[in-house]
């Protein structure tokens, strides 16, 4: 007889793992392979990236911005690295599956860049 784990079967959001019995509301992806799941936190979290996204100003997080003016990381040769690395980082820890790789070049590229700046 197979024993199954019954916190397979258990729906979870692919981006924060909270379980649709947390309270939560869950929805799915409209495709089976792979079926995703987003549950209402994290979407109001996308929505106020989306929003930040439309406002020039709060694109630093916090750091103050003029008009034209860009933060010096993004001039920086490694940035495109960086945000790839973050990129990728998040895809694989959103699906789920270990991520230890995407992490640490993910580190890597922003260690390199920290020396860069310390020197």
């Amino acid at each position: 007889m197979r024993h199954t784990d019954p916190r397979a079967s258990v729906l979870r959001c692919s981006f924060c793992h909270k379980s649709a019995d947390s309270g939560s509301k869950l929805i799915s992806s409209p495709g089976d392979h792979p079926r995703a799941y987003i549950c209402d936190e994290c979407i109001a979290v996308c929505a106020a990236i989306v929003e930040d996204d439309r406002d020039p100003r709060a694109a630093g997080l916090g750091t103050p911005v003029t008009d034209g003016e860009k933060h010096p990381l993004l001039g920086h040769r490694l940035a495109s690295s960086l945000f790839t690395a973050v990129e990728r980082w998040i895809r694989r820890e959103s699906m789920g599956d270990d991520a230890a790789q995407e992490l640490a070049e993910l580190r890597r590229v922003a260690a390199e860049i920290m020396d860069e700046i310390r020197t």
